[in-house]
């Protein structure tokens, strides 16, 4: 019987034993990561290594093939530059700036000769701008707006880009419109579309 009490005594103090040692706060292991500490240098991820280089940069793969830009229609190069000129001639005794565009209406050509302010080449781009977007002179704009509210409404819709004074018309290759100009800096503005007139005349042959 003094036996069995010990025995069960034993069991008892093991069990408070283990309670306690449960309720303590446990000690935080310290043991690196799978796969061993980080390098610092190379400072990877989760799921593996780090990436290599990016294609196109320095140790990288290169770059594939770039696909061809889109190419509006349009006068060429030098033709725009003789056509720029020619207008500058043409408007000699005012400082003018010239804006060419393409069909699609970006920028083909700004040509700004020295002794004359960009703005007058921005202005060019806004008139040149309104013949594309509305197929007909900038300086015939305003008169088709009285009598067209839609036109009334799109020149509305965009200020900025568009303007009614005279200097802005299309070029032509036969029956297709591939640009437009557009003359700012000659007073009265008719005088503008006078030059641009005359230019276009001067490479008329080259255009196609």
């Amino acid at each position: 019987m003094r036996m069995c009490n010990r025995v069960l005594g034993a069991i008892a103090l093991v069990t408070m034993a283990g309670s306690v040692l449960a309720q303590q706060p446990q000690p935080q292991s310290h043991a690196p990561p799978p796969g061993g500490p980080p390098d610092l240098k190379n400072p990877g991820n989760a799921n593996g290594p780090p990436p290599g280089p990016l294609p196109g940069t320095p140790g990288g793969p290169p770059l594939g093939p770039r696909p061809p830009d889109v190419v509006a229609r349009s006068v060429a190069i030098d033709v725009a530059v003789e056509l720029a000129r020619a207008i500058v001639v043409s408007c000699k005794g005012y400082h003018v700036g010239v804006s060419i565009l393409d069909a699609a209406g970006t920028p083909k050509l700004y040509y700004i000769p020295d002794g004359t302010g960009g703005t007058h080449a921005y202005t060019g781009y806004r008139k040149a701008n309104t013949a594309l977007s509305f197929k007909m002179p900038s300086g015939k704009v305003a008169a088709a707006a009285q009598a067209d509210p839609a036109i009334a409404a799109r020149l509305a819709a965009d200020p900025n880009n568009y303007v009614t004074w005279a200097g802005g018309v299309l070029i032509m290759a036969g029956d297709e419109i591939i640009g437009a100009v557009g003359v700012s800096g000659a007073e009265p503005s008719a005088k503008d579309e006078a030059c641009a007139l005359e230019g276009l005349k001067k490479v008329q042959s080259r255009l196609k």
